[in-house]
């Protein structure tokens, strides 16, 4: 039995439609490896720490070399270092600068900016209303160059009591990234950390569909 013409051609075309767009395809980003997702948000952590330290120990720089818990890090704050306190009717209004810069592993820049901003009654008793943005800027880590996607972001929960920290404190970790080359694409990240006391922290993250706990 002789197949007519157009049937032939339409069996010629679908293994190339397959091949095209089957399970193989070049066109379906990489995801990271859970090792790899575990290095971006130990580099996330690290400069929020020296971001942190910077701020709270009245802005004197961070040291190459010093890579602080965020636990050591929160330590450090005192309520007296905030600046352009407002006074209003219930306490102050107070603001924390922050604003930091560090070297990556491989090379590139990640960047940590915002304000630590809180409240305070007449007995240095408060709360906290905060939230940073770190950027990591061709930032190489474990073979990776990643980038902010667009940023990632970082709000804070705390209690202030007699104008220091009050644990617990809590951390919340969103935004999204872009990394490469091999492999490369871009993805979402949700991290929580809460730190309990000056050598305590621990983590849950879900860093591009990897998730880990740890201690941060």
């Amino acid at each position: 039995m002789i197949r007519p013409a157009k049937s032939l051609a339409i069996a010629s075309i679908i293994p190339l439609f397959i091949s095209a767009f089957g399970c193989g395809s070049s066109h379906t980003a990489q995801s990271l490896s859970p090792a790899q997702a575990q290095a971006v948000s130990q580099e996330l952590s690290s400069a929020l720490g020296s971001a942190l330290l910077s701020a709270f120990s009245s802005g004197m720089p961070v040291s190459a070399n010093e890579h602080p818990t965020i636990a050591a890090a929160v330590n450090e704050f005192t309520a007296a270092q905030a600046s352009g306190c407002t006074i209003t009717n219930t306490g102050q209004d107070c603001s924390i600068p922050m604003n930091y810069s560090g070297s990556c592993p491989g090379g590139g820049t990640i960047s940590v900016t915002g304000n630590f901003d809180f409240t305070l009654d007449g007995s240095g008793n408060g709360s906290d209303n905060s939230s940073v943005t770190i950027l990591p800027t061709n930032c190489s880590v474990s073979n990776l160059v990643i980038n902010g996607d667009p940023n990632v972001t970082v709000t804070t929960q705390f209690n202030i009591q007699a104008d220091s920290l009050a644990y617990p404190i809590n951390l919340t970790e969103t935004g999204g990234i872009s990394y490469g080359p091999n492999p490369s694409g871009s993805c979402t990240l949700n991290s929580t950390m809460t730190v309990t006391s000056p050598t305590t922290c621990s983590i849950n993250a879900n860093i591009c569909g990897q998730k880990f706990s740890g201690s941060c």
